[in-house]
C-alpha cells in the first residue's frame, strides 16, 4: 500500500482527498500545519506528498524546498502543489521549487486520483 502525506489546512478539502485516496487503496496521513507534515515526511518517508502552499504556520513553498533537500533532492518523493492560487506565476513557482505537478483548487477528485496514481506508479518503477 502506498503512503501519501497530505499537508492541507482546509478540513473540507482534506476530507475529500482522504476519502478519495483511501477508497482507492492508499494510506493517507493528514497534517494541517506544514512543520508537522515536514517532520512526518522526514520520519516516515512517504511515496508522495500533497502540499498546500497557504498554510497557517509556514509557506508551503518553503516546506517543498526543505523537503526536496532533506529527502534526497532528485531522489525525494514527488511533491504535488495543491493550492487555490492558480495563476501562471504560481504554477511556474511550483515547478521551479521542484514540484512534480500542480493541482488548482477546486479540483475534480477523479482527476486528483488519476494524477496521484500515475505519480506513485512512476515512483515505484
Amino acid at each position: 500500500m502506498s503512503y501519501i502525506l497530505l499537508v492541507e489546512d482546509n478540513q473540507a478539502t482534506a476530507d475529500i482527498v482522504v476519502r478519495v485516496l483511501t477508497a482507492a487503496g492508499f494510506e493517507v496521513r493528514h497534517f494541517i500545519r506544514g512543520l508537522d507534515g515536514a517532520k512526518m515526511a522526514r520520519q516516515e518517508r512517504p511515496d508522495l506528498i500533497l502540499m498546500d502552499f497557504n498554510l497557517p504556520d509556514v509557506d508551503g513553498r518553503t516546506v517543498v524546498l526543505l523537503l526536496r533537500q532533506q529527502l534526497g533532492g532528485p531522489a525525494a518523493p514527488p511533491i504535488v502543489a495543491v493550492t487555490a492560487q492558480t495563476g501562471d506565476k504560481e504554477r511556474m513557482l511550483a515547478k521551479s521549487y521542484g514540484c512534480a505537478a500542480f493541482v488548482g483548487k477546486p479540483f475534480i477528485p477523479e482527476d486528483l486520483l488519476k494524477l496521484v496514481t500515475q505519480l506513485v506508479k512512476r515512483e515505484k518503477n
